[in-house]
């Protein structure tokens, strides 16, 4: 695809961005094999990680300052340095990332700035994102945009369209509960069909993204640990290149492929899913479809949880871990990282075959997306 993509539908009136995360939530790939950090310190990053998705960087702040600094391995000790450095401080920071064309440069200092303030004060939040309006209508020589979704998108559908021009693909719109930007360089393409749990193949055309720019508020806040690996649109899946190597493991078969096949199956049928329930129905397909990855896809899913469904990632994870301990006949509390396995993987197809039959029941599928359905992005984590 060529120039600037369409950008994300916003939400949550229609049916979801790229839900970065998984959007998927990636973890930084590539780190050399070291000690582990002590037990306070591991979960202190894994609920700093946690807290990050939910775009609250007080309590992630608060996680990493209360375990033992001498607990932390390198790897973690950088990561706690940064988060620190990055935001427990009165000013924004320098420019993470850079690009040398101007437009591109200027209109990630933008985002990032909005970034930085709307994940320290979540009451801050409205007057950040119309100063963002603002100061991206700005660089088009343009009054800021009327109030409402559509009068924005437009403004950022001409935004995008000048980052083509120069050479840059462009993602704009909302990751809940944020205001996102994806600006990379290249991509190339490539075709696989995915076997989803209710034995139906899905054929998917995936982009394979690199020359990255931006990837978004996510992975911003987290200090690049984590950040969103790719999403479902309806022209096919986008995958960060760099998050799933060699693409033959299950980070990507599983983790992506088959979180985001299932998204863009969904996104057919039903064009206005919730962004939960789109993320609840490709969680469950991922753990069917894991092995090699099923006890760290599982701590994932425990790491990040949430009682809002206006956090569609860690929202889905507790639905997942509560709906399968059900399925499983089990008390709620018990821990499913002391389930069998194969039992929860088996547990994990059929309620997302039970939930299809009932949602079928409820709201007949429809064979073609609407105009303007949108895309889950999928972190990584």
């Amino acid at each position: 695809m060529h120039a600037a993509l369409k950008k994300m539908s916003l939400l949550p009136a229609v049916a979801a961005l790229p839900l970065l995360i998984a959007c998927a939530i990636a973890a930084a790939a590539d780190v050399p094999k070291q000690a582990d950090s002590g037990p306070l310190a591991a979960k202190a990053v894994s609920d700093a990680l946690g807290a990050v998705l939910r775009a609250d960087v007080p309590t992630a702040l608060t996680a990493l300052k209360s375990a033992p600094v001498d607990q932390f391995n390198a790897k973690d000790a950088t990561f706690r340095s940064c988060m620190l450095e990055r935001h427990e401080r009165k000013t924004p920071p320098a420019l993470v990332g850079t690009a040398t064309d101007p437009l591109a440069k200027q209109t990630l200092e933008i985002y990032q700035r909005y970034w930085w303030q709307a994940v320290r004060d979540p009451a801050s939040r409205p007057a950040e994102e119309k100063q963002l309006k603002t100061k991206l209508a700005a660089l088009l020589g343009e009054q800021p945009p009327a109030d409402g979704e559509d009068a924005f998108e437009a403004l950022t559908d001409r935004l995008s369209a000048e980052l083509g021009k120069r050479g840059f693909h462009a993602l704009q719109g909302r990751t809940p509960p944020l205001y996102d930007l994806f600006l990379w360089g290249k991509q190339d393409e490539k075709d696989y069909t995915v076997d989803l749990p209710d034995g139906s193949k899905q054929p998917v055309r995936v982009f394979l993204m690199d020359e990255w720019v931006s990837r978004g508020w996510s992975r911003y806040s987290a200090c690049e640990t984590s950040g969103a690996a790719g999403w479902a649109k309806p022209e096919g899946l986008y995958a960060v290149r760099s998050a799933y190597g060699d693409l033959t493991g299950e980070d990507f078969q599983a983790s992506f492929l088959g979180h985001e096949a299932q998204h863009f199956a969904d996104l057919k049928r039903w064009p206005k899913m919730e962004p939960w329930v789109l993320e609840y129905r490709a969680k469950l397909t991922e753990l069917f479809k894991s092995n090699t990855t099923y006890k760290n896809l599982l701590s994932k899913f425990y790491r990040s949880r949430d009682d809002n469904p206006d956090h569609p990632h860690p929202y889905a994870n507790k639905k997942v871990i509560v709906d399968i301990v059900a399925k499983l006949g089990l008390p709620a509390d018990t821990d499913l990282n002391q389930a069998d396995p194969l039992a929860v993987r088996k547990a994990a197809s059929e309620v997302l075959i039970e939930d299809t039959r009932k949602r079928e029941a409820e709201t007949p599928a429809k064979s073609e997306p609407a105009k303007g359905a949108g895309e889950a992005a999928k972190p990584k984590s």
